[in-house]
């Protein structure tokens, strides 16, 4: 909840003898709440109490080593260590073009799905992003086959309709299951539709797409053809935290050397949310996904 919000409730505890119960995540040491209280329990007269999941005993420890997978780098030290640690540097430190990127000649067969991703731009980069989907031992698996990259200010200025002939040279013939637009671009959502493409709003979730993108890049299941998506692959090497951001207690990227690497994050946040982990596997080819 937000701090406007605590304070609210506590205004609101006027009884003699009342006391607050907090419980919270941690995110970064910069944060209000573990600024104003954590920081000050001594002062305040608060009992500061570090829970893990081992104290929670009704949780087993398949459930638990399932969780724990959820998570990597600094989302680990705060989901499941309980740590309030700094998000700084370099947001996806666990790429490696040697596990995550792809030859032609070592590309599967074929594909059980096809999506393209897109991250928009008139004067800032327009991305669409092609990807093909296969099972792995039943986990999904995304193997990016092609870039498309417009640079906006620093290259032809493109109209909505551009991007459409653009869009349709680029899929070829392949039959695109879904095309998944940021949601703020209403005007190039409402063309594609006119179009009869089969558009789906991005989940544009910055640290649910982040934590997810970690995920799969730490288990190996995103796949890079390292010819054809030169941009991408030069964003994960400059993609960072705002330090800026962080003296706020606030989590943000910089916004810029951003816009492949958002694409990319809006096709696994919302076809493969993490909230539905452990359940998508067997349910992902019967839904509207």
């Amino acid at each position: 909840m937000p701090e406007s919000f605590v304070n609210q409730a506590i205004a609101r505890c006027s009884v003699a003898g009342s006391k607050y119960w907090f419980n919270c995540n941690p995110e970064g040491p910069n944060h209000w709440f573990k600024v104003n209280w954590i920081d000050k329990a001594k002062e305040k007269g608060i009992l500061y109490l570090h829970f893990t999941m081992d104290d929670n005993l009704s949780l087993t420890e398949e459930v638990k080593e399932r969780y724990k997978k959820m998570f990597v780098g600094v989302f680990y030290k705060r989901y499941i260590l309980g740590l309030w640690v700094l998000a700084e540097g370099i947001i996806y430190p666990n790429f490696s073009r040697e596990k995550h990127t792809i030859k032609q000649k070592d590309l599967p067969n074929k594909f059980d799905y096809y999506y393209v991703t897109s991250d928009y731009g008139i004067t800032n980069p327009q991305v669409f992003l092609l990807c093909g989907i296969n099972f792995v031992d039943n986990k999904p698996h995304v193997w990016i086959l092609d870039e498309y990259y417009n640079k906006g200010k620093t290259e032809k200025v493109k109209t909505d309709a551009l991007f459409l002939k653009d869009y349709k040279k680029f899929i070829k013939e392949l039959d695109i299951r879904k095309t998944i637009i940021d949601p703020s671009a209403t005007s190039l959502i409402n063309l594609f539709k006119q179009e009869n493409i089969n558009v789906k709003e991005a989940d544009n979730a910055v640290i649910d797409g982040i934590n997810l993108v970690l995920n799969w890049l730490d288990e190996e299941r995103i796949h890079i053809l390292e010819d054809k998506c030169p941009n991408l692959l030069r964003e994960f090497a400059s993609y960072i935290w705002d330090a800026k951001a962080q003296e706020k207690g606030e989590d943000k990227p910089i916004k810029v050397n951003d816009h492949a690497l958002d694409a990319l994050r809006y096709l696994l946040q919302t076809i493969f949310p993490i909230k539905n982990r452990g359940v998508y596997f067997n349910n992902y080819k019967g839904v509207n996904r």
